[in-house]
């Protein structure tokens, strides 16, 4: 709290060293969404006062992550806004880590009659300053990292843009074409029996119907020779020879017994067919669980930059910009920046 009409800091802008960068944060909040940015109410009896412009250490660097075998092509970007510090130079960066910042907009002039603050004597030492430089760097260096997923057993990879249910789905799509080459490799020499037990019980059910018809005739001419020789016995017909009919019923067993035959070796077939298809599922349904379990093999691997890729876009002095308001009788300051 400041009396009224004492206005902070001077209308004289310090210098900053020349071999120094300087910016000045653009203005991206109105007076009112400032104060509410602030949780500062703003009373009826507000004034604005002008700008008062406060010294800062900005650092900027972005960060190139590549490895082409895990699919990762990444660009991470770490800013700090140091607004407290140490004479020393002692600071922890990830405490002043900031997102957010419009850095795109960064200004090269303040705000026509806008006040500064004094600049603190470790914004002004050329050899601090450069040392925070190479220490920023070396933090950017030991902290930033991105998150791949492997699956190394399915050699699938992808890094961080891609989403956990797309890695996934890659991975059920490669672990499938897997298993489909391994079923079509174990299952190869039982196929080529299946095809060719079903070729031999096609042509068996092709005989039997044949053998059937054969048969049928067979009995009845059988069954019409014996009628014919009861008839003639009697005297109603002419005379069979009974050496005629046991040819007959000779040829009718013969038919019956090619009958039986194909009967039987359809059945052999059939049987031969399901144990070859009992195993074929078997093969398949193993290949089904072990690369189901597969997919699910998900290692997460921390990508680490090399120092090479990592570009400092700024470091300096950066001024922020604040809203001056006398309001309740004191002196109120509001950052005019989000």
């Amino acid at each position: 709290m400041r009396p009224a009409l004492d206005l902070p800091g001077s209308l004289t802008r310090p210098a900053v060293l020349a071999a120094v960068s300087e910016y000045f944060l653009p203005i991206t909040l109105s007076m009112t969404e400032a104060a509410r940015a602030a949780s500062e109410p703003l009373p009826a009896d507000a004034q604005p006062m002008g700008l008062l412009y406060r010294p800062a250490l900005l650092a900027d660097a972005h960060t190139r992550i590549i490895d082409r075998k895990l699919g990762v092509d990444a660009t991470v970007q770490r800013v700090a806004l140091v607004d407290n510090l140490d004479k020393r130079g002692v600071l922890r960066w990830e405490n002043f880590a900031r997102s957010g910042l419009p850095l795109q907009r960064l200004e090269v002039q303040p705000q026509p009659g806008s006040r500064f603050e004094m600049l603190p004597a470790s914004l002004a030492d050329a050899r601090l300053l450069a040392n925070l430089q190479k220490d920023f760097v070396d933090w950017v260096y030991r902290t930033t990292s991105v998150t791949a997923r492997a699956n190394e057993a399915l050699k699938v990879y992808a890094g961080p843009d891609v989403s956990a249910a797309e890695f996934r789905t890659a991975c059920a799509e490669a672990a499938r074409a897997a298993r489909d080459k391994e079923i079509v490799r174990l299952t190869a020499a039982l196929d080529r029996n299946l095809t060719t037990l079903q070729d031999r019980l096609a042509r068996e059910e092709r005989e039997l119907a044949r053998d059937q018809v054969e048969y049928e005739q067979r009995k009845r001419e059988e069954t019409g020779s014996l009628l014919e020789m009861g008839a003639s016995v009697f005297g109603l017909g002419r005379k069979r020879s009974i050496t005629s009919q046991i040819a007959k019923n000779r040829l009718t067993q013969q038919s019956k017994a090619e009958v039986d035959e194909s009967v039987e070796a359809i059945q052999q077939f059939k049987t031969q067919i399901a144990e070859i298809e009992r195993r074929r599922a078997e093969i398949e349904q193993d290949a089904n669980d072990r690369w189901a379990a597969v997919v699910n093999q998900v290692t997460e691997i921390s990508v680490t930059p090399k120092k090479a890729d990592i570009f400092l876009d700024h470091f300096g002095v950066a001024w922020m910009p604040f809203y001056i308001m006398h309001a309740a009788g004191r002196m109120v300051e509001i950052p005019a920046f989000q």
